[in-house]
């Protein structure tokens, strides 16, 4: 499993099995938690750009706890992110390193902009033992990133990727694995092109996601991981197979959620195995795998 790369990754846990297409699955070996909800940019197309959403960040003994707890449920891979921008937490690499270390998290791993990833930062998050590093960089020129982003950082994201690659070759550092992908739009196809073709020497691989239902633009129902191996959009394959955590502590059904429409269950009141369980996710599981979505919580992301 250590060796598996990213996309591979992707394809064993968005191809699910039968026994996991059931309203009480198994707990899931791979969560996500956010550590913060908070993020240096407002790109249009995102959840956290949503002002109903709540900002802050995570309590650390509330995230011990569920480190811990994770672990007893048999987890092994861990997400320190989710919609926030995890290198804005000053105490990130502590808590990289409690997970991997003190708790034996197997695989630990990151999503970010990269706008953050001073030599330092990525210096310190790796000494902590990270596993993998992925940016995540949605426009192939200055002037659409800005327009995406909110932000003129794309230099400095590119230069963050190329030092960080430098670095792991002159001290023979294997881990973490550094990685980067790109929300694909046909009409912007040969300017990502010209992206993949500049990043991809600095990396293990560069894939495409398609831009999932949101606050703007959207050419891809559900979840379909990613593009060029995706899945069926019905049943949504997080709802059986990925916890998410957010950073005031509410298991939530759904990764893209902007106004909170999706928590299942606040974890500071309940356990994380009793959430997972929790009548209102079984429920939902229950309409996606009777393909009956009218009027679930899904219904918009299911093209209703």
């Amino acid at each position: 499993m250590k060796d598996l790369l990213l996309t591979q990754r992707l394809d064993k846990h968005a191809h699910l099995s039968k026994e996991k297409l059931v309203p009480y699955p198994p707990f899931p070996e791979t969560i996500k938690i956010e550590v913060t909800g908070r993020c240096n940019f407002k790109c249009s197309y995102c959840a956290a750009s949503n002002p109903l959403r709540p900002r802050g960040d995570m309590d650390k003994n509330f995230l011990y706890r569920i480190l811990r707890e994770a672990k007893s449920l048999g987890v092994r891979e861990i997400g320190m992110f989710m919609l926030g921008e995890s290198f804005l937490v000053k105490d990130l690499p502590e808590y990289i390193r409690y997970a991997k270390k003190e708790v034996g998290i197997d695989y630990v791993f990151i999503t970010t902009n990269g706008s953050l990833c001073t030599p330092e930062r990525l210096i310190s998050v790796t000494n902590a033992g990270l596993d993998s590093l992925k940016f995540s960089i949605n426009a192939g020129t200055r002037k659409r990133y800005k327009e995406m982003h909110g932000v003129d950082c794309f230099d400095k994201v590119i230069s963050h990727i190329k030092w960080f690659h430098e670095y792991k070759k002159k001290h023979n550092i294997k881990t973490p694995k550094s990685y980067a992908s790109s929300i694909f739009l046909d009409k912007y196809k040969e300017e990502l092109e010209n992206l993949r073709s500049m990043i991809s020497p600095y990396v293990s691989e560069f894939y495409y996601v398609p831009l999932h239902i949101g606050r703007g633009e959207y050419t891809a129902l559900g979840n379909p991981s990613r593009l060029n191996n995706m899945v069926p959009a019905i049943p949504c394959w997080p709802l059986f197979n990925a916890g998410k955590i957010t950073w005031d502590g509410w298991l939530t059904a759904c990764y893209y959620d902007g106004d909170r429409r999706f928590d299942i269950a606040d974890l500071n009141k309940i356990s994380l195995s009793e959430a997972w369980h929790h009548p209102k996710y079984v429920k939902l599981r229950k309409q996606h795998l009777s393909k009956d979505l009218k009027n679930s919580l899904c219904a918009k992301c299911a093209g209703y």
